[in-house]
């Protein structure tokens, strides 16, 4: 498994502007919370294989969407993008529609990654503030990201399906207690992390080789037994998965 280090990350740097702070000194900074969208792995769907340059019905490119999504609510926010296949092609099209705080770093080892790997990525890049973990496939709208929700770390579900065959959530009183294959609530595949979590979220995935976790729903289950995760249900038209599109 690959371990990300500080000589392997390439971070383009994209319009930043003198307020944006890269370090934990965060002087005269107005960026109170950090979006990290994974995206590194390649779709067969239809348009580009890239995944955030995929073609959506109305033209636009998917990332775009998720820009615009979340500018709308978080205009200062920064983004951080953790890109892989055909990298070169989602810097020029970031560049071409100059975009403010916006980060991308190329996961050069993308073809080897899996998901927990993108998240100790994503989270070691950012700082210890409100942030959400996007997984680069989904198309959402702002009920999905709304500031009302942010006063604690939580997570969402789109679908209630008995025939689910991807990740699903047990929940009890709006709480997570358990991520697995096979539980009817789909999981969204985004998770908030409120600023007083961040640290214990990022040092646990980080010691994820002593605890012996090797996958994504092993390292959210861990977490559990440090910190409340709560669960908000949406519907299944306010997120959705490029196979759903």
């Amino acid at each position: 498994m690959p371990v990300f280090t500080s000589q392997r990350v390439c971070v383009q740097f994209i319009n930043m502007n003198n307020k944006k702070c890269i370090h934990k000194i965060k002087n005269n900074c107005d960026v109170s919370t950090t979006f990290i969208i994974l995206c590194s792995q390649k779709s067969n769907k239809r348009g580009y294989k890239n995944i955030p340059l995929t073609v959506l019905d109305n033209k636009n490119f998917l990332i775009d969407e998720q820009i615009q999504t979340i500018r709308s609510s978080y205009p200062d926010s920064e983004i951080i993008i953790i890109s892989g296949f055909e990298h070169d092609k989602l810097v020029s099209h970031i560049h071409s529609k100059k975009y403010k705080n916006i980060r991308i770093a190329e996961n050069k080892y993308h073809k080897m990654s899996s998901a927990l790997d993108c998240w100790i990525f994503g989270l070691n890049l950012a700082l210890p503030q409100n942030t959400y973990i996007i997984h680069g496939d989904r198309l959402f709208n702002k009920s999905c990201i709304s500031p009302s929700n942010n006063k604690q770390t939580h997570t969402i579900i789109h679908n209630e399906d008995k025939n689910n065959y991807d990740i699903g959530l047990l929940i009890d009183g709006g709480k997570l207690l358990n991520m697995s294959y096979g539980l009817p609530n789909v999981w969204s595949e985004i998770l908030f992390i409120n600023e007083s979590d961040f640290d214990i979220a990022r040092n646990l995935i980080n010691d994820h080789v002593k605890r012996k976790f090797y996958n994504l729903e092993s390292f959210i289950n861990t977490l559990l037994n440090q910190i409340t995760i709560s669960v908000i249900k949406k519907k299944q038209d306010d997120i959705k998965t490029l196979k759903e599109l």
